[in-house]
């Protein structure tokens, strides 16, 4: 179990790290080359999931869970993992036949052209950042098209189009406040479970440990 002196140390380690500066831009990075593999990289020590306590009330993070990552002196950003928007992936990439089994999520309030991704992968590849043992986040159209072609192996892709941001010192006084509540990202959860059930989930295991 997660133990309330681990979960403080947690927390302790949300200062530190970041994402590539592409992933805060208004407009996908789409390299010309495929993205080499890179030799086994350890996980970012400073990527987390965010659990919206039941207090929170905004539209968009109502019950929300995001997989958050800090920027340093830019402040965090991260991605929703459960608002699935009612288009698959095929109205996008048309070409592939695989997207129509995968759904576009609302990622956040900020961002409006931005897509960006999660994966599951036991590779490491160039232009993605690796925040636990076995998950990727990336915004690199051409490793998005090899992962919907089965040109790259996955076994867990969740896509979004905008982010969700905040200002430097923002989030850390909403968790203070009491509106969210932290915990270390879980793949199982995010890839495994019905997306309806990942934040009651996360929300009964965050309320044990913080009483």
């Amino acid at each position: 179990m997660f133990s309330r002196f681990r979960f403080l140390l947690f927390l302790g380690a949300l200062l530190f790290g970041g994402w590539p500066a592409s992933l805060l831009a208004n407009v996908p990075v789409q390299p010309l080359k495929p993205p080499p593999q890179l030799p086994p990289q350890k996980p970012s020590t400073s990527s987390f999931l965010l659990i919206a306590s039941h207090k929170l009330k905004d539209t968009w993070f109502r019950e929300s869970v995001v997989l958050a990552t800090q920027t340093g002196h830019r402040g965090p950003v991260g991605i929703i993992i459960n608002r699935p928007q009612d288009i698959t992936l095929d109205k996008i990439f048309p070409v592939y036949p695989a997207a129509r089994d995968f759904r576009l999520f609302a990622g956040g309030p900020v961002n409006p052209g931005q897509i960006s991704y999660l994966f599951r992968s036991n590779e490491a590849v160039a232009g993605a950042l690796k925040v636990s043992e076995h998950t990727y986040i990336a915004n690199d159209m051409t490793l998005l098209r090899e992962l919907l072609s089965g040109a790259r192996a996955h076994n867990g892709l969740r896509v979004a189009k905008r982010l969700a941001g905040w200002a430097p010192g923002q989030l850390e006084n909403e968790i203070a406040h009491g509106d969210w509540y932290v915990l270390p990202i879980n793949d199982t959860i995010i890839f495994d479970r019905p997306v309806a059930d990942i934040w009651p989930e996360l929300s009964r295991q965050a309320t044990t440990i913080s009483h």
